[in-house]
């Protein structure tokens, strides 16, 4: 039973560490399932090794297994209280993008003129226009986040987009044919500095298929649109 529990908390330190290595390089290969499968059942044999370590004739085993058990369980309760702080203190980003719209979204922040940021504790909604690019008022979130893609309908009705892909999307034939399920590709944040050194913060990501998104695709030139639709300056060069 201990040497079981060691195993356990052995795979799931890996486990974490390949979680943590998929969000450095946002990997979708490295999923995090094994992760409610390790936890309970480490939460499990911890508690059943410490009942039948009273069981143990030597003092020494009876020692060593209390002290193995017990760091196991601990190791478990560190996790799952872990968790649980990191998701009370997230914020909801939740993007309501107007329904069948394919391409480039972008939120540019820090805008005098922009729209007020729709934000509270616990989330922030961002509505996109139909051209793709909202811009607030408001700074970008620094917290942690979780987020969340939806199509609104005119009817104000949301569908959720469930598809995620970070990575490259290489054209083969199942992916060129695929015009059907929309996802989001590659979301980040960055910083523009335009050549007087004026600089606005984004976030943009793709919403679409996959076909669309390797044959009809056409890049929104944020450059282009900051020189018509100027926001003013977040830094200032010294």
């Amino acid at each position: 039973m201990t040497l079981a529990n060691v195993a356990v908390a052995f795979f799931l330190l890996l486990v974490l560490y390949a979680i943590r290595l998929a969000l450095a390089v946002l990997a979708p290969e490295i999923s995090g399932w094994p992760l409610y499968i390790l936890l309970p059942l480490g939460l499990a044999l911890s508690v059943i090794g410490l009942m039948f370590t009273r069981g143990v004739a030597s003092r020494w085993s009876r020692r060593i297994a209390y002290l193995v058990n017990g760091c196991a369980l601990a190791l478990d309760l560190l996790i799952i209280f872990g968790f649980a702080a990191l998701f009370v203190s997230s914020t909801k980003e939740l993007f309501l993008i107007p329904d069948g719209y394919r391409g480039d979204v972008y939120v540019v922040y820090d805008a005098p003129d922009g729209e007020s940021l729709n934000k509270t504790r616990w989330a922030v909604t961002y509505r996109i226009p139909k051209d793709g690019v909202l811009r607030v008022q408001g700074p970008m979130t620094r917290t942690w986040t979780r987020t969340e893609y939806d199509y609104q309908m005119e009817i104000g009705k949301l569908k959720r987009i469930r598809n995620f892909w970070p990575t490259t999307i290489h054209p083969t034939t199942e992916n060129l044919a695929n015009d059907r399920d929309i996802g989001v590709f590659f979301p980040r944040s960055g910083t523009f500095t335009d050549p007087t050194g004026c600089s606005v913060e984004y976030q943009q990501f793709y919403v679409g298929t996959k076909a669309h998104l390797l044959t009809k695709y056409k890049e929104l030139d944020l450059s282009s649109y900051l020189q018509k639709h100027p926001v003013g300056c977040t830094s200032q060069p010294k």
